[in-house]
């Protein structure tokens, strides 16, 4: 079973480049190989399913790969989100085959598409924080090409956007898990909740949590690092809009629960910084949303308040202690609603968009007018996350209400710190007010209102086969949760929901919640009746303007063209004019004209001795010696022309030492044959002396690399 859990985790990314290979040799096959390997993951993800519900946990450790080794888990909590993850997964890919018809380099899509998922495994079936971060970049180092897969100016700079983040906030989290492992000596999940249970936090480990908590912050798209969450989803291929909305973002709520949880258990100053950040992430992503004039971005901003509430109940669920089970099945229950409705609503956006090439409301209003089917889907995600009764948004959202409620019930909060903490349950209900109006906003222009021009709600209603049969049956598929959820939240909270509250170490929630009584209906009221105002005062009357939908946002708000990016890059360059230019002067004056120094007044004594010692001394024993040997030669001929030669008496044309000689016997012998022999050992005595010249220059190209390489050595030593 070991073997199939990390086979579960592995499967995804080592077929990814085969099956690449094999779809850009057979296309025909493509998306029907890629569905089969994710089915295959799918049935892995079963066995190690029922395997959990048998055992209770499967674990796994590797000890030696990257120095510290890899761990995994199954447990219910995670084993109940990885078959979220697989269903979503399994949903999209097969309604990317019709969505991504028209697309160019599907290959490269689906390859990243695999490696992504094996990421999310990863990370979800991670046992450790050093393992969540190895599959935590894994996971948003391959969704960066499904962000930029267009390829046009919007989506090469949102990949920017989207990279840049994801590679801070890295880095951010790496220097906060060596703080944490240097504090308490390990990354394991059981175990740091063990130390830190014994020996509690201080200063050192808060702030290595707040690093941790804006590396996993980022990633869920939590204030201030959502700017790539308004920017990606509209550019991104609707299918992988469903993943990064729906699955990636709970990848870095899956961190920040594992913080709350296994660190920070029952720490107060660190619930309300969590607390903090998640309100400000909930209100103001409805804000943008009700703002906004483009669907997957309206879609993109409601998922950054989701997520929001979902870290509203963490914090909650810190507050209160080990009675904080309802909190956190209220937790639990939205992350996995959110996948789910994000899952339907912006694959319903990609059907508009696969038809339409567009996504601005005025351009796609009363798209759906006569679409029934299409129109019931997006209806129930629609409701789902405005929190209306009966589906399944209602049920989390209420649950997280109700522990604001116990939290200033029970604690007896009084005073200003029970306004704080009733400002924080009218926010709540504020922000669910304002997802009423934004997607009523949106289900009443594609669905209701006609468009504008007349010629093009003409074409809209004649349009009858904008989605395949296979389609359909995802988008039902999809919305069966859903529906299940909501009708049946007893039955899902205290069989599925409640038994996962093991992994946060919250006593398990086993009471029945009044989903229906007055109380509970009370506060869903509220956010309707705020919504319904907000819509008809505000939508109807300021956002639409001579029958066109307005964007009203000011530009000037734009924390990342505003605020990042001049910081970034203005303020890097002010760093090197200021700091780094003064320190470069400085280095060059110490280093060079130092190192100059030290050559002149060091190295230039030792130089000099090897150069008069070394390469003159052998060089001067070559001449000498070369010299030696000529001299030599022209002996033994003078030699020989004295003895048993008979030189020749005619001119020589370029006379040498020999032929000199040769000459001069010549006239004192009378003897002319001499001169024949004088010329041949002449050539003999050439050839010996070019061969020695030929060695010597050897020679010298021999000593002057061995200089060289002494100077390197040198060099490297002193630098040692």
């Amino acid at each position: 079973m070991q073997t199939l859990l990390l086979l579960l985790v592995l499967f995804p990314i080592v077929t990814a480049v085969p099956a690449y290979f094999i779809a850009k040799a057979a296309p025909r096959i493509r998306e029907w190989l890629f569905r089969g390997i994710v089915l295959a993951e799918c049935a892995l993800g079963a066995v190690v399913c029922a395997a959990v519900c048998r055992t209770g946990s499967v674990a796994l450790v590797i000890p030696a790969v990257l120095g510290q080794g890899l761990s995994f888990c199954a447990d219910n909590f995670r084993i109940l989100y990885t078959c979220i993850s697989l269903f979503l997964w399994l949903m999209t890919i097969t309604f990317s085959g019709e969505y991504m018809r028209h697309y160019e380099h599907k290959e490269r899509y689906y390859l990243f598409y695999l490696i992504t998922l094996g990421g999310v495994m990863g990370v979800f079936l991670s046992a450790d924080l050093f393992t969540t971060f190895v599959f935590f970049e894994i996971m948003s180092f391959a969704s960066y090409p499904l962000v930029i897969h267009e390829e046009n100016p919007h989506a090469m700079r949102a990949g920017e956007t989207y990279l840049g983040v994801a590679v801070i906030s890295g880095m951010v989290l790496l220097v906060g898990l060596f703080m944490l492992y240097t504090q308490a000596g390990t990354l394991d999940f059981m175990l740091l909740r063990s130390f830190f249970t014994t020996n509690g936090t201080d200063g050192f480990t808060f702030a290595a949590g707040i690093l941790i908590l804006l590396g996993f912050g980022a990633k869920a798209g939590t204030y201030p690092l959502h700017v790539w969450l308004p920017k990606a989803h509209p550019v991104a291929p609707a299918p992988a809009s469903a993943l990064l909305s729906g699955i990636l973002t709970k990848s870095g709520v899956f961190g920040i629960i594992v913080l709350c949880a296994d660190v920070f258990a029952g720490n107060e100053r660190f619930a309300f910084v969590l607390l903090t950040l998640a309100v400000i992430t909930m209100f103001t992503g409805a804000l943008l949303a009700l703002f906004s004039t483009n669907l997957k971005r309206t879609l993109a901003c409601s998922s950054m308040s989701q997520i929001g509430f979902i870290l509203v109940g963490a914090s909650f669920t810190l507050l209160l202690g080990h009675e904080g089970g309802l909190a956190q099945c209220g937790t639990l229950l939205h992350m996995a609603n959110h996948s789910l409705i994000k899952l339907t609503l912006f694959m319903a956006a990609g059907v508009v968009a696969m038809n339409l090439h567009a996504l601005e409301l005025n351009d796609i209003r009363g798209f759906g007018r006569k679409k029934p089917f299409i129109m019931v889907i997006f209806l129930i995600g629609a409701l789902g996350i405005m929190g209306i009764p009966g589906f399944c948004g209602y049920i989390s959202k209420t649950m997280l209400h109700e522990g604001i409620v116990e939290y200033i019930a029970e604690e007896g909060l009084v005073g200003l710190t029970r306004t704080v903490f009733k400002s924080v349950e009218w926010i709540f209900l504020l922000s669910g007010g304002l997802t009423v109006a934004y997607m009523t906003k949106l289900f009443v222009c594609i669905f209701v209102e006609k468009n504008a021009d007349a010629k093009k709600q003409a074409a809209f209603d004649a349009k009858k086969d904008y989605l395949s049969g296979l389609s359909r049956g995802v988008f039902v598929l999809s919305a069966l949760p859903m529906l299940c959820i909501g009708l049946l939240p007893q039955v899902v909270n205290l069989s599925v929901i409640a038994k996962a509250n093991d992994f946060f170490g919250v006593e398990v929630f086993t009471h029945k919640v009044a989903f229906f009584g007055l109380e509970s209906l009370k506060g869903a009221a509220i956010s309707i009746g705020i919504g319904a105002v907000v819509y008809c005062l505000f939508v109807r009357k300021v956002f639409i303007r001579d029958n066109r939908y307005v964007d009203l946002w000011p530009k000037t708000v734009d924390l990342e063209e505003k605020v990042y990016r001049p910081v970034l890059i203005r303020g890097n360059l002010f760093l090197i004019r200021r700091v780094f230019t003064p320190l470069s002067s400085f280095f060059e004056i110490v280093l060079t004209r130092g190192t100059l120094l030290f050559i002149r007044y060091v190295f230039a004594p030792v130089a000099s001795f090897v150069e008069t010692v070394l390469i003159k001394g052998t060089v001067l024993f070559t001449l000498y010696a070369a010299r030696f040997i000529a001299i030599a030669f022209d002996a033994v001929i003078l030699f020989l022309m004295r003895t048993v030669l008979h030189p020749h008496a005619y001119h020589f044309r370029v006379e040498t030492n020999a032929e000199r000689i040769g000459r001069l016997i010549v006239k004192i012998s009378g003897k002319k044959t001499v001169r024949h022999y004088a010329s041949r050992l002449q050539s003999l005595s050439d050839t010996v002396s070019d061969t020695v010249q030929s060695e010597y220059n050897s020679f010298s190209f021999a000593f002057a690399m061995i200089s060289l390489g002494i100077i390197i050595v040198l060099l490297f030593v002193l630098l040692r």
